[in-house]
């Protein structure tokens, strides 16, 4: 029962978090390929840049990315650069629509602590914070919003209430929107303050510096406000994309994947790199044949965490799993989870079973049940082409809804492809048979 515990808790949402390349859980996925690694090839390009640069990286929700940019981080770290990776997860209100004001102080504020923090330049006690609490004071306090930290902690501040705090967070918004130049000006000037400072310090005055903003693309609505939410984002990234950019700093954001069907020219906006994909493991062909190469990465994932697995899976349950996930790790390790828990409780058996496993595949379908008859017409589309196409903008809040909810999975091998999560391929097909005249009433 300990070893079932154990073996549980690895698996657990809890260690289901982004991890550094260093760590005993890490397992390459396309290292050993570097023509075809999306995280490679955006080292590459930001080595090969100049003074600065900014490049888009997408991809689904849960599918590794955050992993990916730690190892990015790691990479151009290798190769000389100074890299801060800010997670805006800690201060955006990621329910709620955003716009270049509450977008660019956020950001602001993340980079100021994690210069804070890893470099301890008092370049972000002087000058910006400064400014930036006196512009705010004589706009937005007129409105009852005041600010209790003195300017060391002004940054702290500002972020916990732009990730907390609705009403200030509105209040931003409504009174800044005369005064983006200010506000981004202001920006530039204190990233440019930064990076000499960093330059200065480590006596280096070609010093590289990156700043790598993830979580972006997991700003969100919810039912009653996702398409209000999805425009802003399109409206903030893709219309004021020119006003993200710094003197000096190479940037990496990322970004939801239905932004690319919203924005199609987005990249240009931003500089014309192409956007980066993360694509989820390979574990099956366009074809819907088994990858033993993703398979394979999915076992070793296991066998990283728990060596011990096989005392109670059969290797060809370990691959069904793998396959019924998808691709997805988040997938794949609840369903590893489930079915240990399952066989925790089981008195009749020490090993996992047929049984077991479809009981936690139906766990695992029944959550995406019931599907709309449209929506199934549409998933079946795209399981018939390996194509997530639209027919009209007004399309993209629910594409947005199937990719968010793991409905489709985006997939690389030689070319990007998208497909439908395979637990549910046959209510699709049986829903879509039964509409089309195909089926029984």
């Amino acid at each position: 029962m300990n070893d079932l515990k154990t073996f549980f808790k690895v698996f657990s949402d809890k260690n289901a978090k982004s991890l550094d390349p260093d760590d005993r859980f890490y397992v390459p996925i396309f290292e050993d390929t570097p023509e075809t690694d999306p995280i490679q090839s955006l080292n590459t390009r930001i080595l090969f840049e100049e003074s600065e640069s900014v490049n888009l990286l997408t991809g689904f929700r849960g599918n590794g990315k955050s992993t990916q940019l730690r190892r990015l981080k790691k990479l151009l770290e290798r190769n000389g650069c100074k890299v801060f990776l800010v997670n805006m997860l800690d201060v955006m209100l990621m329910t709620k629509p955003m716009e270049l004001s509450d977008l660019l102080l956020s950001i602001m504020a993340a980079f100021s602590e994690a210069i804070r923090e890893e470099t301890g330049l008092d370049v972000v006690k002087r000058g910006y914070w400064e400014r930036t609490r006196d512009f705010l004071t004589s706009t937005v306090t007129s409105e009852g919003i005041t600010f209790e930290a003195g300017t060391d902690g002004f940054s702290a501040e500002m972020g916990v209430r732009l990730q907390r705090d609705i009403k200030f967070k509105e209040k931003i918004q409504e009174h800044l929107r005369d005064h983006i130049t200010t506000l981004v000006n202001n920006a530039r000037e204190f990233v440019t303050g930064v990076v000499t400072s960093l330059r200065n310090r480590e006596k280096d005055p070609d010093l590289k510096v990156v700043l790598l903003v993830d979580s972006l693309e997991q700003i969100r609505g919810y039912a009653g406000n996702a398409e209000q939410v999805q425009m802003s984002v399109s409206e903030t990234l893709s219309g004021q994309g020119y006003n993200l950019a710094f003197p000096l700093l190479h940037v990496v954001y990322t970004i939801p994947p239905y932004l690319s069907t919203l924005a199609p020219n987005i990249s240009k906006l931003f500089g014309g790199n192409p956007i980066t994909c993360w694509p989820n493991i390979h574990v099956r062909s366009k074809n819907g044949d088994p990858d033993p190469v993703g398979t394979g990465i999915m076992r070793t994932i296991l066998d990283r965490r728990f060596a011990g697995w096989n005392v109670y899976f059969d290797d060809a349950h370990i691959s069904r799993l793998a396959q019924s996930s998808g691709g997805d790790l988040r997938d794949f390790f609840r369903l590893v989870r489930e079915c240990v828990l399952a066989l925790s409780n089981n008195e009749k058996t020490s090993r996992v079973n047929d049984e077991i496993i479809e009981r936690v595949e139906l766990q695992l379908l029944n959550e995406s049940l019931p599907i709309a008859i449209d929506d199934a017409k549409w998933l079946a589309g795209i399981y018939r082409s390996k194509c997530a196409s639209i027919e009209t903008v007004a399309d993209v809040p629910r594409l947005a809804r199937f990719q968010d909810s793991n409905l489709i999975m985006n997939y690389q091998n030689g070319e990007m492809w998208c497909d439908i999560h395979p637990l549910i391929v046959e209510e699709v097909q049986k829903l879509s048979e039964y509409t089309s005249g195909t089926g029984s009433a």
